[in-house]
């Protein structure tokens, strides 16, 4: 039967939720997404099986955001592109494994002229049954704790600095550091009393969370203390009844660079391609896309 969509988050669910729960990271991430749309009319949609027996692929689009889409088949995403064209979606950008973007871009850039940019690629990992690496039990000295209201002034110093190095400044420090204490999002590594280090984890959705910042001052960087947070952060959700997963999302840009050493095991790859103006001769989407396919 093909791509179905909606408006209803509700008929989405009842359609497509086995699928997702069969997704694993995929799943997690898209209903995240759903919980958080900011735009005035998100869509969601499904494509089933010939004969209407069998999910195959899932999506959200919220305009402001990239389409984030679920599955690898690079067919079902190319068929997705027409679909959402015709219903005249200004899709800004693809967030899928690397074969279903590229295979989305190619079709959707057919058709409006646009050009296709990686703008970010992505490992996301699971938090695991396997303890961390003895050389992340053994150090850095110190503790995690919750931060607590004391803390406001701090979490919202670290949040500033923190967007100010990454750029992204899509929510306010103040009311991201209020919200945090609210629900004991923020845990802070603490040595002879002073803290070093912030690991921050969002709300529960669906019994998981995710590892959503992870910051250290300069001045004390390189000394482990971003990598005991970031166990401690998880660890100290799992212990919540409310949580069975704990997510991690790492490029290569991020602190974290041993998350598999840190008790995260790999659960898939991502990336995010942006839709723009062409800026020279259209070709079939090579380059860094092809490599990362290799």
């Amino acid at each position: 039967m093909g791509w179905l969509t909606t408006t209803d988050l509700g008929e989405f669910r009842r359609a497509a939720d086995g699928y997702l729960r069969s997704r694993g990271a995929e799943r997690t991430l898209l209903l995240r997404a759903a919980w958080n749309v900011r735009g005035e009319q998100p869509l969601f949609g499904w494509c089933e099986s010939p004969d209407g027996a069998d999910v195959r692929g899932a999506f959200l689009h919220d305009t402001p955001s990239p389409l984030l889409l679920a599955g690898g088949v690079p067919e079902l995403a190319a068929a997705l592109a027409p679909v959402l064209h015709q219903l005249r979606r200004p899709v800004s950008g693809v967030d899928a494994s690397p074969g279903a973007a590229d295979a989305f871009a190619a079709a959707w850039t057919q058709r409006t002229g646009q050009a296709a940019r990686l703008h970010r690629h992505v490992n996301v990992y699971r938090m695991a049954g396997p303890s961390p690496s003895p050389e992340v039990l053994r150090g850095p000295v110190g503790r995690a704790r919750l931060a607590t209201h004391g803390d406001l002034p701090l979490l919202i110093s670290w949040l500033r600095e923190s967007m100010s190095e990454t750029g992204d400044f899509s929510q306010s420090p103040d009311e991201m550091a209020k919200d945090l204490l609210c629900y004991g999002g923020a845990v802070l590594w603490e040595v002879d009393g002073h803290s070093v280090a912030l690991g921050a984890i969002t709300r529960p959705v669906e019994e998981s969370v995710r590892v959503e910042l992870v910051y250290t001052p300069h001045a004390v960087r390189h000394r482990g203390f971003a990598a005991a947070v970031t166990v401690a952060a998880g660890r100290l959700a799992l212990a919540s009844p409310e949580v069975r997963e704990v997510l991690l999302i790492s490029d290569r840009t991020s602190p974290v660079r041993r998350a598999e050493a840190l008790g995260y095991q790999l659960a898939s790859e991502r990336v995010q391609l942006s839709f723009g103006p062409p800026t020279g001769p259209m070709h079939r989407l090579t380059g860094p896309l092809a490599r990362l396919r290799r």
